[in-house]
């Protein structure tokens, strides 16, 4: 099977994402926790937005964690590689009251339009980049540039070519999150052939991040799986 034949069912897999159910979690389960987990009325009609318009965004209650995160270590400096609709961006505004630079990068330019339409009406702002991410992630390397927190929700068969760039545009003490990395739980079961190559890149990503100095990672088994990766000061 050739790399764009894989890339094309990864995608398949993401517009599937639009129903916004757990694969690792038992439906029941994800249906009561997003129901007890209260949020912005904003979020919810995004979330129904993406629902009828088939876009695939941050499952709530990764959301709602990655928001517990935001509270707890209020990082000031936030890169995401992956803006979609704006979900996960404004899930962190929220969380930070707008307290917060962040820099959002997707190669789709209607979706980054409605992300700035749906920012603007929660009176919050974004630095919202048109572009493929690894131009950015260069771009902002050659600046020196690093950050407190760095949220990743793309490509998954990608992460493992930007994971050490990633690693080296965080501050020591910063943290850096990767969504979809359990893969509805193909990472650690069986799969179907067509995702022979994503499921080897990814486990090939996982295990760099083990080895990689000077941090800890955790897998945490919410939504599709999030990696943490913190940075040691």
């Amino acid at each position: 099977m050739s790399i764009r034949d894989e890339k094309n069912h990864e995608t398949s897999y993401l517009k599937e994402r639009w129903q916004n159910r757990s694969e690792i979690v038992p439906p029941d389960i994800e249906d009561f926790t997003s129901q007890f987990n209260e949020r912005e009325q904003l979020l919810k009609e995004m979330e129904q937005y993406a629902s009828e318009n088939k876009v695939p965004i941050l499952l709530p209650s990764a959301a709602r964690f990655l928001q517990i995160i935001c509270r707890s270590k209020k990082p000031e400096n936030i890169l995401e590689i992956g803006t979609g609709i704006g979900y996960s961006t404004l899930s962190m505004l929220f969380a930070l009251k707008g307290e917060c630079h962040i820099t959002s990068v997707d190669f789709n330019i209607e979706r980054i339009k409605l992300a700035g339409e749906f920012i603007n009406r929660a009176g919050f702002s974004a630095n919202l980049i048109f572009d493929d991410a690894f131009n950015t992630i260069r771009n902002l390397l050659s600046e020196g540039v690093t950050f407190d927190m760095i949220f990743v929700d793309s490509m998954k068969s990608e992460y493992v070519f930007m994971n050490y760039k990633i690693q080296s545009l965080l501050k020591p003490g910063g943290i850096a999150i990767f969504d979809n990395v359990l893969f509805r739980g193909y990472v650690c079961n069986d799969h179907p052939p067509r995702y022979k190559r994503s499921i080897k890149l990814l486990k090939m990503f996982l295990s760099h991040t083990r080895d990689y100095p000077g941090t800890i990672t955790s897998i945490i088994p919410i939504g599709d799986g999030l990696l943490i990766i913190e940075k040691q000061d």
